[in-house]
């Protein structure tokens, strides 16, 4: 089934597509290759130690170093181009309901976030992505992640959905923001809540 067609069997009756974008091809190429980079920087630097030492159930070991240098170089593989095929694969859907997160290297899953369930929105902009032109919209629906530090400190850091590294971040805000607004007053007039009942039957 062709990525058109795949979108198109879970949208709406009425759901109309405004904006539609991918992953920079061009970051994910200077990913993987930085990626890359760092893994043989890694492997070659531990390649030339003669043995390693580690313990294993309580026992004193060794191991070459071109033998962890090679476990290291196989790792670095194919962590770089699973997220690279990861991140060529996934597609963003903007439509006037909610937003679609698509994903999946062997089947196909799609995260669906309605307008109404969206707390706020924001564009964050590296150094490679101001270079290239490309931004990343982060949207807030509430989760949180807790975590603790080692004095027991627990944190509390808001989840974000991500649109990463897509072609002119500010001009699909733009729109996000519109349609957030426009959302909102529909929610305040009670026509959203049957419309999402009405998409997700």
């Amino acid at each position: 089934m062709m990525p058109d067609q795949q979108i198109q069997t879970i949208l709406g009756g009425n759901e109309k597509i405004s904006w539609r974008g991918n992953v920079n091809r061009t970051v994910i190429g200077i990913n993987l290759v930085l990626s890359l980079i760092l893994f043989l920087a890694i492997s070659g630097s531990v390649y030339s130690v003669d043995t390693i030492n580690y313990f294993s159930n309580g026992l004193s070991k060794t191991m070459s170093g071109s033998t962890v240098a090679s476990l290291i170089l196989i790792f670095g593989l194919i962590l770089s181009f699973v997220v690279f095929f990861s991140n060529y694969v996934k597609e963003y859907v903007i439509t006037d309901k909610r937003v679609l997160i698509k994903s999946g290297l062997i089947g196909t899953d799609f995260n669906s976030i309605y307008f109404t369930e969206i707390k706020s929105a924001n564009v964050n902009v590296g150094l490679l992505d101001k270079i290239l032109a490309v931004g990343t919209i982060n949207v807030d629906t509430g989760k949180v992640a807790s975590t603790s530090d080692k004095n027991g400190v627990t944190s509390v850091n808001t989840v974000y959905d991500k649109l990463l590294h897509i072609d002119t971040p500010y001009e699909v805000y733009k729109y996000f923001q519109e349609a957030l607004i426009s959302r909102q007053e529909s929610l305040y007039s009670g026509r959203a809540d049957q419309e999402n009942l009405a998409a997700k039957k």
